[in-house]
């Protein structure tokens, strides 16, 4: 009988135990408490920046002061065929990794393994999966609007000398140009009386109008840049200038 009182003293001494030290460690905050082991996990996010044009992919733990023995990176742009573009050793997390797609792809594919602890991760997780980033590519070409080369000629007739003094300018700085002058007196049949080779512009070149005209009639053909421009630029105009004295 006695035998038999020590055996439930005995289980009445262990439930007081058992019952006080579960009240301990569930009353220490985060001082204490049952520790729970959790494994690690990873993750990673992906943006591109337009601005660099680069795909920035962020590798995350769910630890801190984790470090990885291996982080392999596999790129793909047909969702088809995976390469491996990047191995890191020794990968301490959060890792930023910069890849730069190539020209003209429009979406970027991409899964990781990571290697920690005797443990390889694969991210995402499921066999075949990937992530997807969104390359936007902005067309920043710039249209340059070409304005055709125009030319100013203003003549200046000399009653003194009979000569008409011709100032051609163009649109545009720095040109150089040959320039054909055609005269009339009847403004019917025009002859090349003039022929000026590399005139450089602003420039000036000269006439003799016969003195026994009272009207000259003329139009300019100006070679400049390999594109012959007239001036009237319609075909059937000219320019009267008076040489009366």
């Amino acid at each position: 009988m006695a035998k038999n009182n020590n055996l439930w003293v005995g289980l009445a001494i262990a439930v007081i135990l058992v019952a006080g030290a579960s009240y301990y460690y569930l009353n220490q905050g985060e001082s204490g408490g049952i520790i729970i082991p959790t494994s690690t996990t990873f993750s990673s996010d992906a943006t591109f920046d337009s601005e660099t044009g680069d795909v920035l992919i962020t590798f995350n733990a769910s630890k801190e002061n984790i470090t990885a023995d291996s982080l392999e990176l596999f790129i793909s742009y047909d969702e088809l065929t995976f390469t491996k573009t990047n191995t890191f050793e020794d990968v301490s997390f959060p890792i930023d990794i910069e890849v730069t797609p190539e020209a003209g792809e429009e979406t970027l594919y991409y899964y990781a393994v990571v290697s920690y602890s005797d443990k390889t991760y694969r991210l995402p997780t499921d066999a075949g999966s990937y992530e997807t980033v969104e390359i936007t590519v902005e067309n920043t070409t710039e249209e340059t609007e070409e304005t055709a080369l125009s030319f100013t000629a203003v003549p200046d007739f000399d009653n003194t000398t009979g000569i008409v003094l011709f100032s051609l300018s163009a649109s545009e700085d720095n040109k150089t140009a040959d320039v054909l002058l055609f005269t009339s007196y009847d403004n019917t049949t025009f002859t090349n009386t003039v022929n000026s080779t590399a005139l450089e512009l602003p420039g000036t070149f000269e006439f003799t109008a016969d003195g026994a005209e009272t009207d000259l009639y003329y139009y300019l053909e100006i070679v400049c840049d390999e594109n012959t421009s007239r001036l009237p630029a319609e075909g059937a105009e000219w320019i009267n200038v008076t040489i009366a004295g």
